[in-house]
């Protein structure tokens, strides 16, 4: 019995159950033959509609990769052509700027760093540039972009003789292979056909070493990557190692990679509380001081960890009504219980507490912080009678407005740009000089590198909106508005000028008032 259902699941595998499948899968087949990465990209898109076979299926996302090829290459020739525009280019005692990447990158809306990619690949490969041959293969869709910026980023800095002779080793084996598979390749054949170089290309490369920003994910999770030497690398990962086995040794039932996360943020928590030691070039140490990080954390959020308080019922939990009949107030494992569900409006939307320097964090984080911090009663409104407005009297905000600020931007107000804004430079939109005043409408945060490209007019902010936000303007007159944090909220209570309802006692909440209340 087992090996004639075998036989059978195999025949089910093998034979098409639908004769016109196999009229469709012979199309793709006939079609895909005579495709050409200029013109498969809406014949394509038809026969994904289509039926097909397996193999038909990759061979026509195959077919769609050489097409995104294709893509890239046009993207990296404009891109070129744009970074010889002097419109993009100004000078100052720094040196030369090129806005172009700016430019690239909020007109495609990529990051600045995919945008340089785009530049260096097209000057390197494509607009008359010494790997020529690379951006041959990019155009006729052989290699993907990824795998030309590693011959690019790689090569560039190399003699000429030398990066030719290595394109010409590694290139023809490129195709059909990944992008690491790639680098591999060319860090070798570099050793080989130039040993003599080798130091002075890492002694090159270790300038540029660093640790990321945080990048923000899902959850409340974030990624940090350090970009290291060799041996340092090495070091780091064998110290992390050591730590997890010590503590799998002692009976720890957490993974070696939770672990590993666990200890490098311990060092993180132990140089933040306590500081840390930092050797000089010079071969000195100094210890640097204790530092915080700053998290602003909604009222109501806080009110969660009070006994007895039951917040309002969350979209989330009015959705969920919805979908089941039953209130957000009844224990929903009681399913025959009423639920005045209608009654239920829209829902109530909490706040997210802002960890500074990342982004909006879940309340229960936001009320783990709460707990072990050091706190500053921070409200940004005219409530407080605090200044947001100093006129012309000074040029550099109070701490209180300082700090109202940087609790408003979090990051730089460049769209797309992360940068924390405790790493930031506090502008005047309209210049102090030319008579802007130091108020928080006329106050933004912006990073070193857009602070600079607004200094030699190459981009720069507007004046707020309506809504509060400031339109990007870049030299070329395009502007562009970051995405909203979020949608205003509705007014909880009446107009003005209009009575509140009275209550309704079926309504009551007894529950609302366990245990000890609020204040």
């Amino acid at each position: 019995m087992a090996v004639t259902a075998g036989v059978e699941r195999t025949q089910r595998l093998e034979v098409d159950p639908h004769p016109e499948g196999v009229i469709v899968g012979d199309l793709h087949r006939r079609v895909l033959g005579c495709l050409s990465p200029d013109t498969s990209l809406e014949t394509l898109s038809r026969l994904a509609t289509m039926d097909c076979s397996i193999e038909a299926s990759l061979e026509s996302m195959r077919h769609a990769q050489r097409a995104a090829a294709r893509a890239a290459w046009v993207q990296a020739r404009h891109a070129a052509r744009l970074a010889g525009n002097v419109l993009f280019r100004a000078e100052d005692a720094h040196g030369e700027v090129n806005a172009v990447c700016e430019e690239i990158s909020l007109a495609l809306g990529t990051t600045r760093t995919q945008a340089e990619r785009l530049v260096q690949v097209g000057r390197a490969a494509i607009a008359d540039g010494p790997l020529l041959d690379t951006g041959t293969a990019l155009h006729a869709g052989d290699i993907t972009l990824e795998v030309a910026w590693e011959f690019v980023r790689a090569l560039s800095p190399v003699a000429l003789p030398v990066a030719l002779a290595v394109e010409a080793e590694v290139l023809p084996e490129a195709p059909g292979h990944t992008p690491g598979e790639v680098r591999s390749a060319i860090a070798r054949a570099l050793i080989e056909i130039d040993p003599d170089d080798a130091d002075a290309r890492h002694t090159r490369a270790r300038h540029t070493r660093g640790v990321t920003r945080p990048h923000p994910l899902p959850d409340g999770m974030a990624r940090v990557s350090a970009f290291l030497p060799a041996d340092d690398a090495a070091a780091l990962d064998v110290a992390l190692d050591a730590a997890a086995l010590a503590a799998h040794t002692a009976g720890d039932h957490r993974t070696t990679g939770q672990l590993r996360a666990d200890t490098l943020a311990a060092w993180a928590a132990i140089a933040l509380h306590h500081g840390t030691d930092v050797t000089l070039e010079s071969g000195q140490t100094v210890r640097s001081h204790p530092a915080k990080v700053a998290v602003t954390v909604p009222l109501e959020v806080l009110l969660r960890a009070l006994p007895g308080f039951t917040p309002p019922a969350s979209v989330g939990e009015v959705l969920a009504a919805d979908i089941t009949g039953i209130a957000p107030d009844v224990d929903l494992a009681d399913a025959d219980a009423p639920g005045p569900v209608s009654d239920l409006g829209s829902g109530h939307r909490t706040e997210a507490a802002i960890l500074e320097g990342y982004g909006p964090i879940a309340p229960v984080i936001a009320l783990m912080l709460a707990a072990g911090g050091t706190w500053q009663r921070l409200v940004t409104d005219t409530l407080t009678g605090r200044p947001l407005d100093v006129g012309r009297t000074r040029y550099t905000p109070p701490a209180d407005l300082a700090t109202a600020l940087r609790v408003r931007d979090q990051h730089c107000t460049r769209p797309g740009c992360a940068t924390a804004a405790r790493n930031c430079d506090r502008d005047h939109v309209h210049e102090w000089a030319d008579g802007g005043p130091t108020s928080a409408d006329n106050l933004t945060h912006l990073c070193r590198h857009h602070h600079r490209l607004k200094s030699l007019n190459l981009a720069g902010p507007s004046p707020a909106d309506q809504g509060g936000e400031r339109p990007w303007t870049t030299v070329a007159g395009r502007s562009y508005t970051p995405m909203r944090a979020r949608p205003p909220r509705k007014r909880a209570g009446p107009p003005p000028g209009e009575k509140p309802p009275a209550p309704d006692p079926s309504q009551f909440n007894p529950r609302q008032f366990d245990g000890p209340p609020p204040f």
